[in-house]
């Protein structure tokens, strides 16, 4: 069933019997589990409204997490070049973030 007439669907089954039905005031699990209509209202749902369930992640989340992983990945003792390959980015987009966020630490010398 398409998405629209599916949703139309839910909404009339919804207002045909759920005003009338014995289940009406008690939790939804046990409508689910006991009344016919409950049951198909639920298949429904999943069916119809399940593209608004996928969350996507904008760019500045998407590089807010990287740039926890790679100052995790620093203060372990890896240089900023082989945390750009692990967290897979290019290492002027990780530094040029990393600054943005003023996390950019200058690297550690060995003397």
């Amino acid at each position: 069933m398409r998405p629209v007439p599916s949703r139309i669907h839910f909404f009339n089954l919804q207002e045909q019997h759920c005003k009338n039905c014995q289940f009406q005031y008690m939790s939804s699990k046990q409508c689910i589990e006991e009344c016919e209509v409950g049951k198909e209202l639920t298949t429904l749902n999943e069916k119809a409204f399940k593209r608004r369930s996928n969350t996507v992640l904008t760019p500045k989340e998407k590089w807010n997490d990287k740039c926890k992983e790679a100052v995790s990945l620093f203060e372990q003792g890896m240089e900023y070049p082989d945390i750009a390959k692990k967290i897979g980015c290019h290492v002027s987009s990780l530094y040029r973030e990393l600054k943005k966020r003023k996390l950019l630490f200058p690297p550690k010398t060995n003397s």
